[in-house]
């Protein structure tokens, strides 16, 4: 599958299609794929100040430490993951963006709690809006199906009241 997706760095937009007949949500959390590939690839510098400002290359390879987030707005992107019904409006603060969308923590597991109990690096919001924190070029407003955040670059989050 190509699914087309978008990654948000701390300095970079990248969109491509995903480059992996592996499927895809199952390729990001596992522990022993410390890369992800993306054909038809186009990154965008996102500091408005630097001399170079996009660059289209037919492969790129981005180490999933570096992620901040990936969107998804691809139809079967939702297809993807099978989340609990019960969702709760967050807002999950990170060094460089600001994301609200929706997060599915299981059962009675409290929205505080969803981080210790989720599998993975990863964690899915869905219905997702990426706000920069700082002047950038292209991604501030972004919204997504499904944006499957890194809880690594997480620095807090709470329901949004």
């Amino acid at each position: 599958m190509r699914l087309p997706i978008r990654v948000y760095t701390l300095s970079y937009f990248i969109s491509g299609r995903f480059a992996s007949s592996d499927a895809f949500l199952t390729w990001l959390n596992n522990p022993n794929k410390q890369t992800l590939e993306l054909a038809e690839a186009q990154i965008v510098v996102l500091d408005p100040q630097a001399k170079l400002q996009n660059v289209s290359q037919p492969m790129v390879t981005v180490p999933k430490g570096q992620i901040v987030a990936v969107g998804l707005n691809a139809p079967e992107g939702e297809t993807l993951l099978s989340l609990p019904s019960r969702a709760e409006l967050a807002v999950l603060y990170t060094p460089r963006y600001v994301i609200q969308g929706y997060l599915h923590p299981s059962g009675d597991v409290a929205l505080s709690n969803l981080f210790n109990v989720t599998e993975g690096i990863f964690v899915p919001v869905t219905h997702a809006q990426l706000h920069a924190l700082v002047p950038t070029r292209e991604v501030s407003g972004d919204t997504a199906r499904l944006m499957m955040v890194n809880k690594d670059f997480v620095d807090c989050y709470h329901p949004r009241v």
